[in-house]
């Protein structure tokens, strides 16, 4: 009897070992557990409940602990913040979020590893914010209904208008044709940029430009842009009406090599940096699929317009005029 009682339990340990510990202590708990069992095998029925009870004790402490450490043998998880894990379709998902030239980013060199670090960080911040009742801050849920009204809104306008508004090839040649001066002769400028969230912040790195430190490591290293402190500020070509209104003159009129002051803008302070100007004209093939985006969005905007046209008709809408004066 004694030797079927020890087989049972240590059929049933090999059995919750497997389920529940695939770490590196499974082996040496076995081991312990089977030491322990040749010295304190019980002997009748009464020690054996009690010991019993006492295993199952012990194992609940021990598994506990065991496999929340290492992820290296999951094919899902691919970080793991305490108890927030981050797995692999997640970061997928996170990443087609971004714009398509950071996307790209991640499939080149330390890119995706950044990009991973920057989440990292975000559940970093997030559990410290949580920890401290941000989440519960009432402008921050008043937000929060803002950002779902603009989810649920603009997946509306996709799912209403997105598959049904097409743009013939002939539309987007007509187009290019009747825009020629838009796409000759057209000048641009190249922009590095730093974005950092204090007015301080601008003027200490301003300081530094004008000591000589070099731009692009200044932004790998400040800017909280991560996506173009990653390309150590370079943000890309832009035409004059690219440019924000409240910018484009100042900023379009610099020489090249040039440093702006620092600019109040919606993302922080930014400074700029013109890193090259050049005058180039585009063939229809070169801003094909860009016009007919942009024909496309049009499209979208007329169409929103008589739709909300005729909506109106169904509601009851007042304006209290005198609180716009």
């Amino acid at each position: 009897m004694n030797y079927f009682r020890t087989g049972l339990l240590k059929a049933h340990h090999t059995h919750l070992m497997s389920l529940h510990c695939h770490c590196e202590r499974s082996e040496a708990i076995s081991n312990k557990f089977n030491g322990l069992l040749r010295r304190f095998a019980p002997r009748n029925d009464t020690s054996f409940f009690a010991f019993v009870l006492i295993y199952f004790s012990f194992m609940i402490l021990i598994l506990s602990g065991c496999g929340k450490g290492d992820i290296a043998k999951s094919s899902q998880v691919l970080a793991k913040v305490d108890d927030k894990e981050i797995t692999t379709s997640y970061f997928e998902r996170q990443i087609k979020n971004l714009p398509e030239s950071v996307q790209r980013l991640s499939l080149e060199g330390e890119g995706k590893r950044a990009i991973l670090e920057g989440m990292i960080n975000r559940e970093i911040l997030y559990k410290e914010a949580v920890k401290k009742g941000i989440n519960k801050d009432a402008e921050i849920k008043r937000k929060l209904e803002d950002m779902e009204k603009e989810l649920v809104i603009s997946t509306f306008i996709q799912r209403e208008f997105g598959s049904r508004l097409m743009v013939e090839d002939k539309e987007v040649q007509d187009y290019y044709n009747t825009h020629i001066n838009e796409f000759k002769n057209r000048e641009e400028i190249r922009i590095s940029q730093i974005v950092v969230p204090q007015e301080k912040e601008a003027g200490d790195i301003l300081g530094k430009l004008k000591e000589g430190k070099d731009f692009g490591a200044l932004a790998a290293e400040y800017s909280v842009d991560k996506p173009t402190a990653l390309r150590k500020g370079d943000v890309g070509y832009y035409t004059y009406k690219m440019l924000p209104a409240e910018i484009r003159d100042s900023v379009f009129g610099m020489r090249t090599g040039e440093i702006s002051r620092p600019y109040k803008m919606p993302d922080g302070y930014e400074i700029y940096k013109i890193t090259d100007r050049r005058t180039v004209s585009y063939s229809f093939e070169q801003v094909k699929n860009a016009v007919k985006l942009q024909l496309i969005d049009q499209k979208i905007q007329d169409s929103l317009k008589t739709l909300i046209d005729d909506l109106k008709k169904d509601m009851k809408i007042q304006i209290n005029e005198s609180l716009l004066k």
